[in-house]
C-alpha cells in the first residue's frame, strides 16, 4: 500500500463532500478498531502421519 497517498491535500469544496469524507474516516476507524484473527478453523498437525492423513490422497 502505497503511504504517498496519506500526504496529499485535500480540497473540500462543498457539505456533502464533506459528509462523505466524515463517513469514511469513521468507517475506517470502526475497521482499524476489529481485531484480526483466523477466519476459520485451526488445526495444528504434528508429525507425518497427521500431514498425511490430513491431506489425503493429494500428497503422495
Amino acid at each position: 500500500m502505497a503511504t504517498y497517498s496519506i500526504k496529499k491535500n485535500i480540497v473540500i469544496r462543498d457539505k456533502d463532500s464533506a459528509a462523505a469524507f466524515v463517513s469514511a474516516l469513521e468507517q475506517a476507524a470502526l475497521l482499524a478498531a476489529k481485531p484480526a484473527g483466523p477466519s476459520g478453523r485451526v488445526k495444528e498437525l504434528k508429525g507425518a502421519e497427521e500431514i498425511k492423513a490430513f491431506f489425503g490422497e493429494k500428497i503422495r
